[in-house]
């Protein structure tokens, strides 16, 4: 009698049957780590960089850091978040190290404040025990049938104390041991992401940025608490701002978002607006991608033909007016931000046309190319390693 074959298949049921390894499967079967939503940062352009799509965002099973100086947005990212999770059924728990947000605030960002757990976190360990008891809450919740879709913020992750810190605080100590930190943060991850990934528990980190290279030839800027937190984390970006000024009237800041790691898009920095009157806002930064060929907007004019009545439109490159065709006219600078002019309809052809193409890494992607636009992002980070002036 012939021998019954051994196949891979075969493997993968016995293997399944091993304790522990029950989530394990053939890959094309396999969606433990698949993305099944996106949500947005609240701005298109920042959803473009992180996710490909100016409809996508952070995914709902993976981690994302968000780094860069004082006063580069890093909250004002998370609030932001926040808004938009919300409007897609998430509850949120907002860690909080320092004292970076109340209710007050939250309410101004157009957030439900009685579906956000506000939570004062001070330590490594302290924060990891919370994650874990919160994994195993979801899991048990989701035995029942309770389906519970939860966002979690830590503002900020360099404000996390180690349990040495706080002993060696109430001995009068005050010596700081960096190594240590760095070791406990990537204990920390490593405790934590794969659990969160499971349970598709979006975790978004703030994080303070120090100056390494200091006496070299060239400095750059990096996340505080050592490399553990990069590694673990889908996707890190990293802030740093310009003066957004009218009349020489500082009226906001301008924000760079340099890629420091990106899952799933190339590498490739954006620039958004933050104003100190009217917040961000959402369109701003897409005037870099648009024309008459792929959505029909572009700076120039629209005129009636004498002969034709129809509209003709004529590029002019210097001109403060833009040409919309769905609206039939010219706009001002002013009033090219709206969503009379992107509409929903002018974003799909957009992200479909340029965006996509643009971030989005192709199926098999030239290796030179890539090390290209890895070279490129890192010339970039050297070159705002320091906070510029600049006007709108």
């Amino acid at each position: 009698m012939a021998k019954k074959e051994f196949s891979f298949a075969d493997l993968d049921k016995q293997l399944s049957k091993i304790e522990g390894f029950e989530l394990g499967s053939i890959l094309e079967e396999n969606d433990f780590s698949e993305v099944s939503e996106w949500i947005s940062l609240g701005n298109y352009l920042l959803n473009a960089q992180v996710s490909g799509s100016l409809f996508g965002g952070v995914p709902n099973n993976r981690s994302m850091g968000i780094a860069g100086d004082p006063a580069t947005g890093k909250t004002f990212v998370c609030m932001n978040i926040v808004r938009e999770a919300q409007k897609m059924d998430y509850d949120v728990i907002y860690c909080d190290t320092e004292g970076a947000i109340d209710r007050t605030m939250a309410k101004k960002f157009g957030i439900d404040t009685n579906r956000v757990r506000y939570q004062p976190i001070k330590g490594i360990n302290d924060f990891k025990i919370f994650v874990t008891n919160l994994v195993d809450m979801v899991k048990s919740a989701r035995k029942q049938g309770n389906f519970l879709k939860i966002m979690v913020i830590l503002d900020s992750l360099g404000m996390l104390t180690t349990d040495k810190e706080v002993s060696d605080a109430l001995k009068g100590k005050s010596v700081m041991d960096m190594g240590l930190r760095s070791k406990e943060m990537r204990a920390l991850f490593r405790a934590i992401t794969l659990d969160l990934t499971g349970v598709k528990i979006p975790l978004i980190c703030t994080n303070h940025t120090t100056t390494a290279g200091i006496g070299s030839f060239i400095t750059s800027k990096e996340a505080s608490g050592g490399d553990g937190p990069i590694f673990s984390m889908s996707n890190v970006i990293m802030l740093s701002k310009a003066q957004l000024k009218e009349n020489d009237t500082k009226t906001g800041i301008i924000v760079t978002s340099t890629p420091k790691k990106v899952r799933f898009t190339r590498p490739y920095p954006v620039k958004f607006h933050i104003s100190f009157m009217n917040g961000m806002n959402p369109y701003v930064g897409l005037q870099d991608f648009v024309s008459w060929e792929n959505c029909g907007i572009q700076r120039g004019k629209l005129e009636e033909d004498k002969k034709t009545k129809e509209l003709i439109f004529t590029a002019v490159d210097s001109s403060p007016r833009w040409a919309i065709k769905h609206l039939g006219k010219t706009v001002p600078s002013s009033q090219l931000f709206t969503p009379e002019v992107f509409t929903p309809e002018v974003l799909k052809e957009l992200d479909e046309k340029v965006i996509k193409p643009h971030f989005l890494l192709p199926d098999l992607f030239d290796e030179k190319e890539f090390n290209d636009l890895l070279n490129q992002n890192e010339e970039n980070e050297e070159q705002i390693t320091e906070d510029g002036e600049g006007e709108a």
